[in-house]
């Protein structure tokens, strides 16, 4: 009996620790996907275009072989956003061609522009492309990231009284220095309720806070002249709300 009991415990033992490096090696492979994914020269053409003036409407065109596939879609796009800041294109193949897209809360999604087993051309939406495709998109073609311009404003503090719901108080959103250069606190307030951030600062950047508006804002990274969304921290119906934009 005392015999069954060891090498059933022998055997979880093993499945567990199994499990964990399976798991570190998936972690392993996110990691560096994007730095073996190389894109490949396309077959055909995507273009991308926002004709709507209020930046809620995507055109997207493809073309392959003499054939054309033209498709849009609503979507609420990042504000105050250069166009050239708003998508990025990535062949995978050169029949296939993920197009992410900048979203008005700065996250990304993307769209899949490839052909189905009868040749005929599709444009979808899809929910989470291949590792390497969003980490090239994002990491290697800078999608997130945005320029900068003369009208961008990065503060250290914002203080906004505003109304939201029922309550009337002041939003306030500020950057602490830590006796360490390589992060910062990130404070935020309203009608008492309040949350501190811990924000890491690479060598080479600053941080700072951009509004959007009387009731959010997004912290920011600086670096030569582009700015990464960190934060999106807001008052939505009476509350302050805070959300984590890196993956």
């Amino acid at each position: 009996m005392k015999a069954w009991s060891l090498l059933l415990i022998a055997t979880l033992f093993f499945a567990c620790d199994s499990n964990q490096k399976n798991t570190a090696a998936d972690a392993d492979d996110t990691t560096t996907a994007g730095e073996a994914f190389q894109p490949v020269a396309p077959a055909g053409k995507v273009t991308v275009s926002f004709p709507v003036t209020d930046t809620t409407e995507i055109k997207m065109v493809f073309e392959l072989d003499g054939k054309t596939k033209e498709k849009n879609f609503e979507l609420p796009l990042a504000k105050d956003v250069q166009e050239k800041d708003l998508y990025r294109l990535v062949w995978d193949k050169p029949n296939s061609c993920y197009i992410g897209v900048l979203k008005q809360n700065r996250t990304t999604r993307y769209y899949h522009a490839s052909v189905d087993d009868k040749g005929y051309l599709q444009i979808n939406h899809v929910g989470t492309p291949p590792a390497g495709v969003w980490q090239y998109a994002e990491n290697k073609l800078g999608l997130g990231k945005v320029s900068a311009t003369s009208e961008t404003q990065i503060e250290q503090t914002l203080t906004t009284n505003l109304k939201s719901g029922n309550i009337i108080a002041d939003f306030i959103v500020k950057i602490v220095p830590l006796s360490s250069k390589d992060s910062v606190h990130v404070y935020a307030e309203f009608a008492g309720a309040n949350r501190t951030l811990t924000q890491t600062v690479p060598a080479g950047n600053k941080v700072g806070i951009v509004a959007s508006g009387k009731d959010k804002c997004f912290v920011v990274l600086e670096q030569d002249g582009k700015l990464t969304n960190t934060y999106e921290i807001k008052v939505e119906g009476g509350r302050l709300a805070i959300n984590s934009l890196t993956r």
